[in-house]
């Protein structure tokens, strides 16, 4: 194992998708209880000079993280709905995402500033404001989170992500 490198992963439908430094590997549990696995090796904009090139890096970070995870989420997808026809594709991924991203700003960012706003008449302090913009958030947050673990789809997609955490410290510290 490389010293200086963390590895990491997140949690897909039925299954993980664990990243190293050359290689990226999706294992998802198919509907008949099979594992299958996609390998592949990742593009030099994932492991190349631009990745250790500060302010450059978060840039590439962020992208590297949104793209491999919708390829591993549509891997995913597609491989716990075999034993249907359809198969979800990539256009469609991406109107979704962008149709949750803009769910995920104007829940979490928007409706917050909002619901202060109604209350800056009352509010004297800009740290004032700021706090209960803050805390609204949270509070957002929290319900939100609160009510994913509702859905038992999503309940599994979260017991897949302890799993991805648990593997990846015992990776790291050498325990087999």
């Amino acid at each position: 194992m490389t010293k200086g490198f963390h590895y990491g992963g997140q949690a897909v439908i039925e299954g993980v998708m664990m990243r190293g430094q050359k290689t990226m590997v999706t294992a998802v549990r198919r509907p008949n209880g099979e594992l299958a696995m996609d390998i592949q090796s990742l593009a030099t904009i994932y492991t190349g000079w631009m990745r250790k090139t500060p302010l450059i890096r978060g840039v590439i970070v962020l992208i590297e993280a949104m793209v491999l995870g919708i390829k591993t989420l549509l891997y995913s997808a597609n491989v716990s709905l075999e034993e249907e026809e359809e198969k979800i594709s990539g256009g469609l991924v991406w109107v979704m995402v962008t149709i949750a991203l803009a769910f995920a700003v104007g829940l979490f960012f928007m409706a917050p500033l909002f619901l202060t706003k109604l209350l800056d008449p009352y509010i004297q302090s800009s740290l004032v404001f700021h706090l209960i913009e803050g805390f609204i958030r949270l509070a957002i947050f929290i319900a939100y989170l609160k009510l994913l673990t509702l859905m038992p789809d999503i309940k599994r997609v979260f017991a897949y992500h302890g799993a991805e955490h648990k593997t990846v410290n015992a990776y790291e510290d050498g325990v087999p």
